[in-house]
Formats: structure tokens, sequence, C-alpha cells
């Protein structure tokens, strides 16, 4: 009950500012699907009219990206987060429900037991050896890659999905000595706007009972809207380059900057960057710095959140990057952490 009433009082927060717009349904919509989001482009500042409450439509690489918040409202929302944590998302990545509830096992958020990535594990977890050191999981578990587009790329289709990237990651971290605990719940199934509240509560149970936990990461994909040849060759070009001639999938980090330990988030994330991109030159993107938000980055010693390939990219681009991800990762971590 308290979580509904603190809620409601979010969203009236967020609403009132606005009704003098007479807004009609699209364009509410459009509101409601507002940066918090961490796919969300974040290579333009907010202008002066988003700071006074007008809505400003900002366009990136064929992205959409809606900043609405005045500041009171701001700071408001900053508050309660502990209690109630705003995930919008924007078009390129909204789930079609029908298809969603169709294709998402939504009774319990289990896995189907026939899947290749279901293998091995128990309760959907998987742990590779006692006193794991890596977390691996996926607050946004449906999101799937670009041979899979059913539920505009969101879907129980776990063996395309960053679920089966997360399990060839826990595989690849396995094999350079690492403990690994993988978690293939469904965060985002049933109801998609409660995904970093389902997964906040996946991590703390899991850190309670795993003090050995130092390192912890969830695993999305990014989004664009695909609708068009152009689209899609420029979203390939974007996210894909060669490695020893074979086609790898991009990655990025994301940080969310209203955590306590925001400098080690982005510090983190920019030296994985660097000697990513030392290694391999362009297999890595710009970190992503959102304006606000935490995406449960506060809760283990060192937090990620990667992006890895993007639904214009295939499953298989993407898990020719995990080994890539899983090198840079053990050198970091066993070289300078």
């Amino acid at each position: 009950m308290i979580k509904k009433i603190i809620s409601f009082t979010v969203i009236f927060s967020l609403i009132t500012p606005i009704l003098s717009f007479s807004l009609d349904k699209e364009e509410f919509l459009k509101f409601l699907i507002n940066s918090s989001y961490p796919e969300v482009n974040q290579s333009e500042k907010s202008s002066e009219d988003d700071k006074n409450n007008n809505i400003e439509e900002n366009k990136s690489n064929d992205k959409q990206t809606y900043k609405t918040e005045s500041t009171n409202d701001k700071e408001t929302s900053k508050t309660k987060e502990d209690e109630f944590i705003k995930v919008h998302i924007g078009k390129e990545n909204v789930p079609q429900v029908s298809n969603n509830q169709e294709n998402t096992n939504t009774d319990d958020k289990s896995v189907e037991s026939n899947s290749l990535v279901a293998s091995n594990y128990t309760n959907n977890i998987r742990v590779t050896k006692e006193n794991p050191k890596i977390f691996l999981y996926h607050t946004h578990s449906s999101e799937t890659y670009s041979n899979s587009p059913k539920g505009n790329f969101h879907s129980n289709d776990i063996d395309n999905s960053v679920m089966r990237i997360g399990k060839e990651l826990t595989n690849e971290l396995e094999k350079r000595d690492w403990g690994v605990l993988h978690n293939i719940t469904y965060h985002d199934a049933p109801d998609y706007n409660r995904s970093y509240i389902n997964s906040l509560n996946t991590i703390k149970e899991t850190l309670s009972k795993n003090k050995s936990v130092e390192i912890a990461i969830d695993i999305h994909r990014d989004a664009r809207i695909l609708e068009t040849k152009k689209q899609i060759e420029e979203e390939k070009e974007r996210m894909v380059t060669t490695i020893n001639g074979e086609k790898v999938a991009k990655f990025f980090f994301v940080v969310g900057p209203d955590n306590k330990n925001v400098d080690e988030i982005r510090k983190i994330a920019k030296d994985l960057t660097n000697l990513a991109n030392k290694k391999y030159p362009g297999i890595a993107l710009p970190v992503i710095e959102k304006e606000y938000g935490k995406f449960n980055q506060y809760l283990a010693k060192n937090h990620m959140l990667i992006e890895m390939g993007s639904n214009g990219t295939s499953t298989e681009e993407v898990l020719n990057s995990t080994k890539y991800v899983a090198e840079i990762l053990d050198e970091y971590f066993k070289k300078y952490k």
C-alpha cells in the first residue's frame, strides 16, 4: 500500500507541471517516456526550456530522448528513489504488451527447462564455484537481439536474449578461474515498470547470502528505432566491429549519477572502457552517464551496468564479444583492483 501511495505521489508530481499543455494520449505517453532509462542517449545536454518544465523532443542518431522534469520535481523524485524507482522507457525499447505477455513466463518468473541457457541452473541460479566473486544478473531479462524481434525485441526467447549472453560471459569468466553467480530470473515481467524494483530485491538477497561477492554486473542490450533499411544499416555500423576476422558486437557502460559511490562507478566504467579500446580499438563506446538515477549501482563494492550489443546486432555477434569482455574484466580486476 505504501509503495502504491508513493508511486501515485511521484507520478502526480510529474504530471502536474504539464497539465496546461493539454497533451493528447500520444504526447502524454511521450511525457512518461523520459530520460531515466539507461539506454537513452545522453550526448545532448538539457536546455533552459527543459529546466522550466517545457517538453522538448531531442533526437540523436535516430533515437528519441524525452527530458521533462523541473528542478523541484527532480529533487522530489530523488528523495523517494529508495522506495520508488522510476523506470520510463523510449519508444525504441517499449515491449509490445500482448506479445510479451504471451511469450514471457509471468507466473513464477522461471525459465523454461528445455532452454539452452537453463541447463546447469537451479531455481534460476548457477554458481561456478564456492564463494563467488562476481554476480551477473539482468534487470531487463527479456531483452532480445535482432534475430528475435517479437514483442519489439522482448520475449522469453531466452536463447536469443541478454540472459544467453550472461551465461556465455559466465563460462568465459569461469575459464579464467573466477567464481561467478549468474541469476536468470525475469525481473521485467509481468510488470516492466517494476524491473528495477524487482532486480533490487534480487541483488539484496544475493549479496546477503553471498558475502564473497565483490563485483555485480547488470547486463542489458542497447536499443534503437529500426524501421527502415537505412536505420538497420547505421545501427550495424554503430554497434558491430571486426576482430580477428570475426564480427563482434560493441559494448558500453552506463553510470547512475545519484549513487553515493558515483565516483567509483564512473572510474571503473572509464577504466574498463579505456582498457578495452587499448587492447581492441573500437570495441567499447564511450561511457554514458545519466542526468539522474541510481539503477541499483550503490549496492555492490564494484557495480556496473553494461550494454552488450543492441536490438540491431545478432545474438551470435554479441556472443562473440563475451570472451573480450571477460578478458578485460579479468585483467582489470586482477591487476588494477
